[in-house]
């Protein structure tokens, strides 16, 4: 009887042994950095005109590759024709800047399984990432807000600092379906379309961008996986 125990005691212990810590299902966390326009009055200059910007994310964990983040933040934009003078305008002077919110549903790929494992070797604390996604801009128009629905697309990197601790950076770009993103307090839509060539869903539309870095804490504890099913 002693020597089942014995056996009983070792198997349970060899189990245990397989066992995966702990596993989170998502992360949230704060986010900070700068956000910029590009358009008709600044068509090729990235950070260029940046301003803070700041807000918060929830990440939820489809696989060790795949996720889906919502985040949501606010930070400012502008431009002016005068700091480009070689682009030859039909106007002198054409300024604006104003406010906005994004909100966003993006999914990402890490490259590399993301995490922390003691038993495989595929997963690593670090990864370089993509994400894709709708997102919505709201912004003050001369004549009240308006909402601007949009796709985006950005590249980051993110690396596990602690079992449930992430810091990350991250650059993405978002494209508008509107063309009045800089607009001016008057109504005056000097930069939708200064050319009058008619609307094209490639050229006309603004853009705006945000590079941010994040800390997240993981949450949403499951429990642990056998290693034996894994």
């Amino acid at each position: 009887m002693n020597r089942l125990k014995q056996y009983i005691l070792v198997l349970l212990f060899g189990l245990l042994s397989h066992t995966l810590s702990a596993q989170y299902l998502g992360e949230f966390g704060a986010m900070g950095g700068v956000s910029y326009y590009n358009g008709d009055a600044n068509s090729t200059n990235i950070f260029y005109e940046n301003h803070p910007y700041f807000g918060g994310l929830l990440r939820l964990n489809l696989s060790k590759h795949w996720l889906v983040k919502f985040d949501l933040g606010y930070g400012t934009v502008s431009g002016d024709i005068a700091n480009f003078p070689s682009n030859k305008f039909p106007f002198d002077e054409a300024s604006f800047e104003h406010d906005f919110w994004n909100a966003g549903c993006m999914f990402e790929l890490n490259f590399f399984r993301y995490g922390i494992s003691r038993w495989d070797k595929e997963v690593r604390r670090h990864t370089p990432y993509v994400t894709a996604g709708p997102s919505l801009g709201i912004y003050q128009g001369w004549n009240g807000h308006k909402l601007a629905g949009g796709l985006a697309f950005g590249v980051g990197y993110k690396f596990k600092v602690a079992k449930r601790l992430n810091v990350g950076v991250e650059w993405n770009m978002h494209k508008l379906f509107r063309d009045d993103f800089d607009g001016d307090d008057f109504g005056t839509k000097l930069l939708d379309d200064p050319y009058n060539m008619g609307y094209s869903a490639m050229k006309n539309n603004d853009w705006y961008s945000c590079g941010v870095a994040f800390i997240t804490v993981d949450i949403f504890k499951r429990r642990g996986v056998c290693r034996l099913y894994d």
